[in-house]
């Protein structure tokens, strides 16, 4: 979908960084299926030596092990909301990607499917909505705000030894899947005190902070 499109159509923005088609009227009701998007591309883990010294994961394995895991927990998350299933992330292979304002400075990369193309679940089923994740960023002490607002893109983010909070920022589309159109758009994160017992059990409560983030948008 062309840029210049996706901007007429999506037509009011709010500072909490929420884009709103004009034709969104409320979020999916019962009855209406929606298909989660796994992560894919969109996963992205910094510091993953951090990680997996303190998970007791390989280096080599821990991006694909997180990866796996939060897919395995937003999934499960948001079943308890509504009627998900899954669509793979290999579809998002197929999506168009642009860069979509949400604000004066702030802009998000999309992974959006093509227009008049109705994506399929795994089960072969098509879903009345899609929930996309774009990126999904994990590390410590990350601001939203240093990744989307092209105001701060060319400032270096070093990378601590030590942080004070485990971060994930993640921005996401609910998609009408019948009508092609992106419904409503946001940036969400949730910040985790790290203490010396962090573990997989604070990494998955973490997990569920921003899901619960995003579910608290739609």
């Amino acid at each position: 979908m062309p840029l210049i499109l996706i901007a007429a159509l999506l037509v009011s923005c709010s500072q909490n960084f929420t884009q709103t088609h004009k034709m969104y009227k409320k979020a999916p009701v019962q009855g209406e299926s929606i298909g989660f998007v796994e992560l894919g591309s969109a996963f992205m883990l910094t510091r993953a030596d951090w990680f997996a010294e303190k998970l007791n994961l390989q280096n080599d394995s821990v991006y694909n092990q997180l990866e796996t895991f939060s897919d395995s927990i937003i999934y499960s998350e948001l079943s308890k909301t509504g009627a998900y299933s899954v669509v793979s992330g290999k579809e998002r292979n197929s999506f168009s990607r642009e860069t979509l304002k949400m604000d004066k400075t702030i802009f998000i990369k999309t992974a959006l499917p093509e227009q008049g193309v109705e994506v399929s679940n795994n089960n072969g089923t098509v879903p009345d909505y899609l929930f996309i994740l774009h990126e999904y960023t994990i590390g410590g002490d990350l601001d939203a705000e240093n990744f989307y607002d092209y105001n701060k893109a060319n400032l270096e983010m070093t990378q601590k030894k030590k942080f004070k909070n485990l971060s994930i920022i993640a921005t996401f589309t609910l998609w009408d899947n019948k009508r092609q159109i992106p419904l409503r758009s946001g940036v969400v994160s949730s910040q985790t005190p790290v203490k010396e017992d962090f573990n997989i059990n604070v990494f998955s409560e973490a997990t569920k902070r921003v899901v619960a983030e995003c579910l608290k948008k739609l």
